[in-house]
């Protein structure tokens, strides 16, 4: 890269129309205007603030200048391409610097291409830049593990790979200390005037800054936005009373507050006993089922374990180790089935991910879905297709589509939408937001409920059985039928064991996701 060589509007001709050029523009919200008859002229290869006061239109005028606003009234224009910084960020945090400055050429790429990986001289670049902002050390770092100072590095790097005409920079060191401040700015007045050998020309940066000392210590121009700060009044707040804003403030004010009231909750817990006396009377529970109750249980329970160890060595062990084998393998293939339908059905429904028109018939869908239990699509899968493990893995597969899709979808919904938005203004399309920005964030929230479902679906396939869908409830469901309670005892033993080293494995697969983000 070289500095170009633009001579000032006030020292004589310009080689270049201007950067960035506003004519009279007014900005209005209803009635109240933020800003208006503004007028400013910024040369090719400058360096410009605006400052004004909190609320007085900077970061309005800013879009404006970026295309995402049309003014009230007048009209910008602006040079070439536009690359924006915002004062958030707007990064994946749980991606790599690296990573999120490669998603500054996104726009230059398709969805396919940008899935299997960015291509070569991308990265070189990206790396280059990140090098240059003084990140070459914490180029594989996950964002969320920087500092502010070195966030906003990365989100330099990643508008520089847009080969931008003009920086358009919202409050850079907003969140920053007075050091961190000083180097930010003087890495982007450095950047004014440079050129590279796909853009000829000199790249020109606008900043907006609420400190007056630093614009001048870093820019060519200053341009600033009026010192009345218009507000527009909110008319449901109510009228302060005269002398509330005095130095002398109601004593009533530090009173203790009133406790609340115990009578609702009192009232709630009657209702709970009313209902549950309610449902113990009439329900049809009879003399003769409660005659002998104690006693039966009692005789039942000791019925469940063998009366030697030669009954112990004499259970079909083979057998039920075979049938627990099945229901895992039932399990295991249902919940992959289950992730693999419920991904896209999640993405349809999703508010931020899928088409509005897909979002509540899919939503609908899945609510239809997940109103069906395991057991009853198991009755309906045996009816389909006949008996055996397949109507279980299909019985699995529909319930896991289900809930998983729930999951999946409020996970997506819980991104961070700056992210989305930063790629969406980049060029990305639909596909390439997802990849790029939705399944980063909610990719360790989406494993995580994964795992929870296998570990779930291994609870439902032993009991699939029963209805004779495969797995070891079968055998289950034969021993209780003659009685042959030790044998139904193994059977528990071997689930219980199962389902704990499953749960300490999927305990420990959880909080590694959840720390790896």
């Amino acid at each position: 890269m070289e500095k170009s060589s633009y001579r000032n509007s006030r020292e004589g001709e310009v080689p270049y129309p201007p950067a960035a050029l506003a004519e009279g523009v007014c900005f209005s919200y209803g009635e109240h205007a933020l800003f208006e008859n503004l007028s400013f002229s910024i040369p090719p290869g400058g360096c410009a603030s605006i400052v004004g006061p909190s609320g007085c239109g900077k970061t309005t005028l800013l879009r404006c200048l970026a295309g995402r606003l049309s003014p009230t009234a007048g009209h910008v224009r602006v040079e070439g391409r536009i690359a924006s910084i915002s004062q958030d960020f707007r990064l994946v945090g749980s991606l790599s610097a690296l990573s999120n400055v490669l998603h500054g050429s996104i726009g230059r790429h398709g969805v396919l291409r940008t899935a299997l990986g960015f291509p070569k001289c991308e990265r070189e670049r990206a790396e280059q830049l990140l090098c240059r902002v003084g990140l070459e050390h914490h180029i594989h770092q996950r964002v969320s593990q920087l500092s502010g100072g070195e966030k906003q590095r990365v989100a330099i790097a990643r508008a520089l790979l847009q080969d931008p005409d003009i920086l358009l920079a919202d409050e850079p060191i907003s969140a920053l200390d007075d050091v961190s401040s000083h180097n930010i700015l003087q890495l982007i007045r450095g950047l004014a005037g440079e050129r590279t050998t796909d853009r000829q020309r000199p790249l020109t940066v606008l900043l907006v800054l609420h400190h007056q000392h630093f614009a001048e210590m870093y820019s060519d121009e200053v341009i600033t936005i009026g010192n009345e700060k218009k507000i527009a009044p909110n008319p449901d707040l109510r009228k302060r009373e005269p002398g509330l804003l005095s130095s002398e403030i109601p004593e009533t004010r530090f009173r203790s507050p009133t406790p609340p009231s115990p009578l609702p909750r009192i009232l709630a817990w009657c209702l709970v006993g009313a209902l549950l006396c309610g449902a113990l009377f009439t329900i049809n529970i009879s003399e003769r089922d409660l005659d002998g109750f104690a006693g039966n249980l009692f005789r039942f329970v000791l019925a469940l374990f063998p009366k030697s160890f030669l009954e112990v060595k004499e259970l079909p062990w083979m057998t039920l180790l075979s049938s627990l084998f099945e229901t895992l393998q039932m399990a295991f293939i249902g919940t992959v089935f289950g992730i693999l339908g419920a991904l896209p059905m999640a993405a349809f429904a999703a508010k931020n991910t899928g088409p509005w028109f897909l979002q509540e018939p899919t939503r609908f869908l899945l609510n239809a879905v997940r109103t069906v239990p395991s057991l009853i699509w198991a009755l309906l899968f045996v009816s389909a297709v006949g008996l055996g493990p397949l109507a279980g893995i299909l019985a699995l597969t529909a319930y896991s589509v289900g809930y998983l899709s729930k999951f999946f979808y409020e996970a997506f919904e819980s991104a961070a939408p700056g992210p989305t938005e930063a790629l969406e203004e980049i060029g990305a399309s639909r596909l390439q937001r997802f990849f790029h920005a939705v399944w980063p964030a909610s990719r360790a929230a989406v494993l995580s409920s994964s795992v929870f479902m296998l570990e779930y679906n291994v609870r439902a396939a032993s009991i699939l059985g029963v209805v004779d869908a495969g797995g070891i409830g079968f055998y289950i469901k034969e021993y209780i039928d003659y009685r042959y309670f030790p044998a139904v005892t193994a059977c528990l033993l071997l689930i219980l064991g199962v389902v704990l080293v499953l749960d300490t494995a999927s305990r420990a697969i959880r909080s590694r996701i959840i720390e790896q983000g």
